[in-house]
């Protein structure tokens, strides 16, 4: 499976186990895999640690857009109650005529 179909939190848990491997595998450059060094590793760990960082940022922006959605729902549901309300007395209580001065365009 591509690495570009994974989620990130997948993505993100096998960096960590990559990271972990080349950790373990020693300190010298002639330990790690050739092109990689502490210097990649160290590159790829804070790499790794600020895309840990953003998602976290990103989950709390997440659910505080839900709440507010929520709460934005809410009062969308008042507001067209009263909408409704408002636009039913005028209709009954002002001439037809008189309806657009409401924004109303409903013919009777």
């Amino acid at each position: 499976m591509s690495i570009f179909r994974k989620s990130d939190a997948d993505f993100i848990s096998e960096a960590r186990i990559m990271i972990d491997a080349l950790n373990r595998i020693g300190s010298a450059s002639e330990d790690y895999p050739m092109g990689l060094g502490r210097t990649f590793v160290e590159e790829f760990t804070a790499l790794r640690e600020k895309v840990v960082t953003y998602t976290s940022e990103r989950d709390k922006i997440n659910a505080e857009l839900t709440a507010k959605t929520m709460q934005l729902d809410d009062e969308m549901k008042k507001m067209k109650k009263l909408y409704s309300e408002a636009k039913e007395r005028v209709k009954l209580d002002v001439p037809q005529e008189k309806w657009e001065q409401f924004g109303i365009d409903d013919k009777k």
